[in-house]
């Protein structure tokens, strides 16, 4: 018998991670595991706000096992990034997932977080989305032709 399906509509073997969010308060560290999205983002924030008593000047999310971001994750991102700057601290971006990495620089976000890759980085230290990719562990997004321009 096939192992269950995940929430979706992936079965384990295909690479369905399920969500966690660890807590390191001593090494100021939270590690993300899953889907980062709208159900998920506020026990990642709850684990950004609880390192505001850390002392550490530098705040660690691990994302080297995310396997979906969508807006609420990004936001999250944003609102941990304006919170660690309230308390006088940087939040670092630790190993973001490929499909972590894509969005963040597709939208901007490598401006304005801390990123330290897992691997060793690309030469500018920012790998340069493709124009189509995998957004969610085992499947591909569309390439969407581009219209010519309307001639004069």
């Amino acid at each position: 018998m096939a192992a269950p399906a995940s929430p979706t509509g992936l079965d384990h073997d295909a690479g369905w991670v399920p969500f966690q969010v660890s807590v390191d308060v001593a090494s100021a560290t939270v590690v993300v595991a899953g889907e980062f999205d709208r159900d998920h983002a506020p026990h990642v924030l709850d684990g950004l706000r609880s390192l505001t008593g850390s002392g550490r000047p530098r705040w660690v999310l691990d994302t080297e096992r995310v396997t979906f971001c969508d807006a609420a994750g990004l936001r999250t991102l944003v609102t941990g990034h304006h919170l660690a700057r309230r308390h006088g601290c940087q939040l670092v971006l630790e190993r973001p997932s490929p499909c972590l990495h894509r969005l963040v620089v597709l939208v901007g976000l490598h401006d304005l977080l801390a990123l330290l890759p897992g691997g060793p980085p690309a030469p500018d230290e920012h790998r340069s989305p493709p124009p189509a990719g995998v957004l969610r562990a085992g499947q591909r997004a569309p390439v969407i032709p581009t219209p010519a321009p309307p001639t004069p």
